[in-house]
């Protein structure tokens, strides 16, 4: 029995009804989004989007868990992301489900009020896109799904700009889907990662401890949050030891990929909602097979048969699209975007330091 009565034609017809009402209000003159993806320095401005009704539904009346739907729309060149509503200083606000990044970024414009406390100097986050966002960290209150109002640090974003090294970004004209279109900015609920440290975990966050273990379902036909799943929920996921950090926060797992029989590659391996590659190894060696670039460059993309595992965990794809990137010294990574997540489960367990994974299949065959 599916966990929520959200089907996969409601997610369906949701989404045609907002690419509708949204092509008609905002993009009457700029055709296809290729057409607007190449527009530069345009005066372009698009409606703050409206986030759904918040809902929530108790499985076993709470026993085993609290189900938080999420909805799928469209953002950059067509690709669907994860929403999820969220009430920021008494304001619904739709951000992105991001379980690759950590803490509530959202831009500043949005945001209700002014002169909110500081609580960190700006800093900037680049993302796999090419764009990057910056902006000073404040104390906001926010709640979820009418959960108790907590106070958390979140990044008030107030600039979106390409990267040096991706110029003519999906951001050149100063908004992405994430941050101006689809959404108004992040909702990052994953692992923490040496190189960020902004902001405030917002599901950890949350009254009651009710958001130190949950689970993500990303799978398009419905997609949802579980907070605190009973272990009668998640006895089937194979559960693999985070890293911990010796200052105690709490990392993402190690893991390998292989790719076809070109090369095999160890690093963190990241659980990305928000990351619109497939497959992204973020290397700070070039393999010996695909010549070098500058950072933050792709190195090569194409299909290859791959297999993904940490601890004694595999998963298995057939023809996957693979993209390489020059990756800053240090900062190796294996991601796993949305596409990749479709037929996998995660289950973040932080009181036991523990990352659980569960698949649908244990080989993904995606070409006909």
């Amino acid at each position: 029995m599916p966990l929520l009565s959200l089907t996969g034609y409601a997610v369906r017809r949701h989404l045609r009804r907002h690419w509708s009402r949204f092509t008609a209000a905002a993009l009457p003159a700029l055709g296809t989004l290729g057409t607007l993806a190449t527009l530069s320095g345009c005066a372009v401005t698009f409606p703050t989007p409206t986030p759904p009704a918040p809902s929530v539904s108790l499985i076993n009346g709470g026993k085993d868990g609290v189900a938080i739907p999420l909805h799928v729309e469209r953002a950059d060149q067509d690709h669907a992301r994860l929403g999820l509503p969220v009430v920021l200083d008494g304001k619904p606000v739709y951000l992105a489900l991001d379980t690759g990044t950590q803490g509530v970024r959202v831009l500043k414009s949005v945001l209700p009020g002014s002169g909110y406390p500081g609580a960190a100097p700006s800093n900037t986050l680049p993302l796999a896109n090419g764009a990057q966002v910056a902006g000073a960290s404040v104390k906001l209150p926010m709640t979820v799904a009418g959960s108790k109002l907590v106070s958390i640090d979140a990044q008030a974003v107030e600039t979106v700009s390409c990267q040096p090294t991706s110029k003519r970004c999906i951001a050149m004209d100063g908004y992405t889907g994430e941050f101006g279109w689809a959404f108004s900015g992040l909702f990052g609920v994953g692992a923490a990662q040496p190189d960020d440290t902004c902001c405030t975990q917002p599901l950890r966050a949350l009254a009651g401890h009710i958001g130190e273990r949950y689970a993500v379902h990303a799978n398009f036909d419905q997609p949802y949050l579980l907070l605190s799943p009973s272990g009668a929920i998640t006895r089937d996921y194979t559960m693999v030891p985070m890293t911990v950090a010796q200052d105690g926060t709490v990392q993402w797992p190690r893991g390998c990929i292989n790719v076809g029989d070109k090369m095999t590659f160890c690093a963190p391996l990241v659980f990305a909602t928000a990351t619109t590659d497939m497959i992204r190894v973020e290397t700070d060696t070039a393999p010996n097979w695909t010549g070098d670039d500058g950072v933050g460059k792709v190195l090569v993309q194409g299909n290859y048969n791959a297999a993904i595992g940490s601890g004694n965990w595999v998963h298995r794809y057939d023809d996957a699209q693979v993209t390489i990137v020059k990756a800053r010294p240090g900062a190796n990574r294996i991601v796993v975007g949305l596409m990749g997540m479709q037929n996998i489960d995660v289950l973040f367990d932080f009181p036991r330091a523990q990352l659980g994974l569960r698949a649908s299949q244990s080989i993904e065959k995606l070409s006909p």
